[in-house]
């Protein structure tokens, strides 16, 4: 499978607007796919569209929906049926993460945060199996994060709900690939975007230096031919996953809550 098998069909990426999302539906674009572009933030959304319609030739379907919502992923499998357009790439981009302490922020907040994460890429992915499963071949791509690869305190809920994304989007692989569907899970590294800026975030031990969106979504991409069920950008994976699957869960929490620790009230 690669890149330009998709010219011509259509792709659906949420969180569009910004960051990775916006960079997937760039680059996709140049590539000749058309997008179905879902996001919260209309005048990004639309603004995007435009470029993208004027630069590439493409066409868009902009779909200003909270994802967040209980319900969304119907609202958007009903509006590609409307336009009669049927998905072969489907992108579950959009994520947002408050940092700081568990009780500091609403629980309606994480309600709409594990309903985001978690509910509604799930629910994409079984409404768009029919047409993922109509094209000789196609793809999933669910964004990961480092957060899924142990407890992080100070970001308890993100790291779950990315936690079950995570291990659903792998177990998916595993169920679909005799199907002809690519379920690649995609674990960037840290990123410039403004996803730790919008969730507050503040500074922690990570210190580690953010790349630019390009280089997760190239590496993404690029990977299509390999089949590969896991594609990651950050240099410390490996190290993470074995640091977690071995050594015991009091030190493990002791360690990433010392990297996390909240600053006084917060």
């Amino acid at each position: 499978m690669k890149l330009e098998d998709f010219r011509g069909d259509w792709a659906l990426v949420t969180g569009a607007s910004s960051g990775i999302g916006a960079e997937f539906c760039r680059q996709l674009a140049s590539a000749g796919v058309n997008l179905v572009m879902v996001a919260r933030r209309k005048p990004l959304l639309d603004d995007l569209s435009a470029s993208l319609t004027r630069q590439f030739g493409i066409k868009t379907l902009v779909l200003h929906i909270d994802l967040s919502d209980h319900g969304s992923a119907s609202l958007v499998k009903a509006a590609t049926t409307q336009a009669s357009i049927r998905i072969r790439v489907l992108i579950n981009n959009a994520a947002f993460g408050p940092w700081g302490s568990f009780e500091k922020t609403s629980v309606q907040t994480y309600e709409r945060m594990l309903q985001l994460i978690t509910a509604t890429p799930v629910s994409l992915c079984h409404l768009y199996l029919d047409d993922l499963s109509s094209f000789p071949n196609s793809t999933v791509i669910n964004l990961s994060s480092p957060a899924a690869l142990q407890p992080v305190p100070y970001k308890a809920v993100y790291s779950g709900a990315k936690s079950c994304l995570h291990n659903f989007s792998l177990a998916l692989h595993g169920e679909w690939q005799s199907r002809g569907i690519l379920v690649q899970t995609l674990l960037p590294g840290p990123t410039a975007t403004e996803l730790d800026h919008i969730g507050g975030a503040y500074t922690s031990e990570l210190g580690e230096e953010r790349r630019p969106t390009s280089e997760i979504v190239t590496k993404s991409l690029s990977a299509l031919h390999t089949g590969a069920p896991f594609v990651t950008t950050n240099k410390g994976t490996y190290k993470q996953r074995l640091f977690a699957g071995i050594a015991p869960h009091k030190m493990i929490i002791r360690e990433v809550k010392r990297m996390f620790q909240a600053p006084p009230g917060r």
